[in-house]
């Protein structure tokens, strides 16, 4: 009689695009990594990298995708990253997307891969970048709390906050003056992680409450 094996769940895929032309730098962490494709774009002009750098990228060959632009033209690098995300997301639509770049530009494609329900993120630095497990669904409390605040953002259009810091203070009054700092964080970042919306440059928020 045979015994039941169970499976681990597979790890998620992450596709990570740097706009190397927008941002000079590169997380070494990232290359090697199971988990993450690199694709790393370099602008016409940007002829030299660091010798470290490259020494990795060629170690790990498989993951990691080099290209560089012949053409300087406006936006040329914008619109190659959007075409290698788009190659990515028609190849595996399940697994999660990363633009790193501080060029705002890219939110609307951001704003419409997650229309579609594709798990996309610009981030204006490493900072940001982790490749954690999905997030834990909300106790019943919780739950809500975040059902209500939802609701209140679909209502009030034309008042929603703009940056992170208003919109933790509305977030206050509307759920009442027990609630702390640290659970409107959470619940800010449970928003962020649902795709209802996007914190960029400067922490301003964009909403996506009504592509959902």
């Amino acid at each position: 009689m045979s015994s039941a094996t169970t499976t681990e769940p597979k790890p998620s895929v992450n596709y990570v695009f740097v706009d190397y032309e927008n941002v000079h730098d590169v997380d070494l962490a990232l290359v090697g990594s199971k988990t993450v494709h690199l694709t790393l774009l370099l602008g016409a002009r940007q002829t030299k990298l660091d010798v470290a750098l490259v020494e990795k990228l060629m170690a790990h060959a498989s993951s990691v995708q080099l290209v560089r632009l012949n053409s300087s033209g406006k936006n040329a690098l914008d619109f190659a990253l959007a075409y290698y995300v788009g190659r990515a997301v028609n190849a595996d639509a399940n697994a999660y997307f990363h633009i790193v770049s501080k060029d705002t530009g890219f939110d609307p494609l951001i704003e419409h891969l997650r229309s579609r329900h594709i798990h996309a993120r610009r981030h204006v630095d490493y900072s940001t970048l982790t490749f954690s497990a999905p997030p834990k669904p909300p106790a019943a409390g919780q739950e809500d709390v975040l059902t209500r605040v939802i609701a209140h953002l679909r209502k009030n259009t034309n008042n929603r906050p703009k940056r992170k810091k208003t919109l933790a203070s509305h977030l206050t009054a509307v759920c009442g003056k027990s609630v702390t700092s640290t659970e409107v964080d959470a619940l800010i970042e449970q928003l962020r992680q649902a795709g209802y919306l996007n914190i960029g440059e400067k922490e301003a928020v964009t909403y996506l409450l009504d592509l959902k």
